[in-house]
């Protein structure tokens, strides 16, 4: 057995992937963020403490000579150069972050390291920083996978799809496996395919049943009556009354999206009480630029094409006076573009108020899940509380943030940034038989 295995955390956020290597077989010799918000929330609920640390500074390099050689180094390297829903660029510095752990990692020596980031570094930027992180890594003596792993699959209640690198020292025989997924559940709607998609399908290489995927009623069902004396649950109540109106129009499963035309979509001019009336007449026009903006016979831009006025006459068979259009322009439903005329507002692709299903897991937790204007609750008029965001994320109801003494918008932000404890521990546990079988490497000679 591989006893007192030390562990050298990098970006620990509030420390959920930490919180998996605070049992005995392991011991955090340290944690660094440079938030301290961050490191606020993470001392007050782990035993180990963690340090305010800008990892790219000198001050840090001579951190790393203090702490000396490690087992294990743990890093969710920041994202935002990756992400999904950030402007993906391939120069934003932060995308440069892995050097800090590759510099960790050369300094201190470990047997295996593991870094986490958003599943958007396999497939922007046609793949090249996964390619040469995989190359930097190699030259510093270390073999890296990678692997796409799904929380949803680990008996998490929301899909959150995080590409995982794991570096073993070169030299060492022994083999590092892949946890195996408990519960069945592939990607969802938009979402590129990967190799590790999970059915409930048996298969030569998953023969046994898969258990169903935990849905957010699995999550958040005791805390639909419960009150704000439970830990953490709590939010924002600065929200608006247009914002209350907009909620209770929208179903379990639909969002307001005036350029998805589905019964998925929910448009602003059926919500008069938030957006102002339309005749019958306006909402036709309306539907029709919503329809067709998009359709390549009337321009090339990727997010929707303004139409003329006498192409949305044909397309609505109605005589469209211009005066009509520039009113709805004064309403606040349209904008024109020279000549032509497109739907306003930033209504557009994946949408805005989206209630998810109480039946089904939860969409990927952002930090914005404080504000009802991005995702709200499936069975009330609010948002999540900040309990129910880290349920969602499987942290357990011991581990505290507004108690921490952190605001509401950095306890949002944080459990939105971190990773699943109960996936961190599914990883944890394969690191462990890694060591295990090393430690009877080394008897062995």
């Amino acid at each position: 057995m591989h006893r007192s295995t030390t562990v050298l955390s990098l970006f620990s956020g509030c420390g959920g992937l930490d919180i998996p290597f605070t049992e005995p077989f392991y011991r955090v010799v340290g944690a660094y963020d440079n938030d301290p918000a961050a490191i606020q929330c993470l001392n007050y609920n782990l035993s180990f403490g963690g340090s305010v640390f800008d990892v790219t500074s000198e001050d840090f390099r001579k951190e790393l000579r203090r702490v000396g050689p490690v087992d294990v180094v743990l890093g969710g390297f920041p994202c935002q150069g990756f992400s999904k829903a950030g402007p993906k660029k391939e120069e934003d510095p932060r995308n440069k972050l892995y050097n800090a752990m590759l510099f960790a990692v050369i300094k201190t020596q470990p047997i295996i390291f593991v870094a986490e980031n958003v599943d958007g570094m396999a497939q922007n930027f046609g793949g090249r920083f996964v390619r040469k992180m995989e190359r930097d890594f190699y030259a510093a003596g270390y073999t890296v996978s990678n692997c796409v792993l799904n929380a949803v699959n680990f008996g998490v209640p929301q899909y959150r799809r995080r590409i995982f690198f794991v570096g073993i020292r070169n030299g060492i025989k022994s083999q590092f496996q892949w946890p195996e997924p408990t519960h069945y559940g592939g990607s969802r709607n938009g979402e590129f395919k990967t190799s590790s998609e999970v059915s409930n399908q048996p298969t030569l290489f998953q023969p046994k049943p898969l258990r169903n995927p935990l849905a957010i009623r699995d999550a958040l069902s005791d805390l639909l009556d419960a009150d704000s004396s439970f830990p953490d649950h709590v939010y924002d109540e600065s929200f608006s009354a247009k914002d209350r109106e907009i909620m209770a129009h929208v179903n379990e499963g639909q969002k307001l999206c005036n350029v998805r035309f589905s019964e998925t979509s929910v448009y602003t001019w059926d919500i008069p009480e938030a957006f102002g009336e339309t005749t019958e007449r306006e909402k036709l026009i309306l539907e029709t630029i919503g329809r067709n903006r998009r359709k390549k016979q009337y321009g090339t831009i990727p997010n929707g094409n303004p139409l003329a006025p006498s192409v949305i006459s044909d397309l609505s068979g109605l005589a469209i006076e211009e005066k009509e259009l520039l009113v709805l322009v004064e309403k606040g439903f349209l904008k024109q573009q020279d000549t032509k005329y497109d739907l306003k507002g930033a209504m557009f692709c994946s949408g805005l108020y989206k209630r998810p299903r109480w039946d089904e897991p939860a969409p990927t937790v952002l930090t914005v899940f404080d504000k009802p204007r991005y995702f709200f609750h499936p069975r009330r008029l609010r948002p999540f509380t900040v309990r129910e965001c880290a349920r969602l994320q499987s942290f357990p109801d011991t581990f505290s943030f507004i108690e921490s003494g952190i605001s509401f918008a950095d306890a949002y932000r944080l459990i939105g940034n971190a990773v699943p404890p109960k996936l961190a521990g599914a990883l944890a546990s394969q690191i462990r038989l890694f060591l295990d079988h090393y430690d009877e490497e080394l008897k062995c000679g």
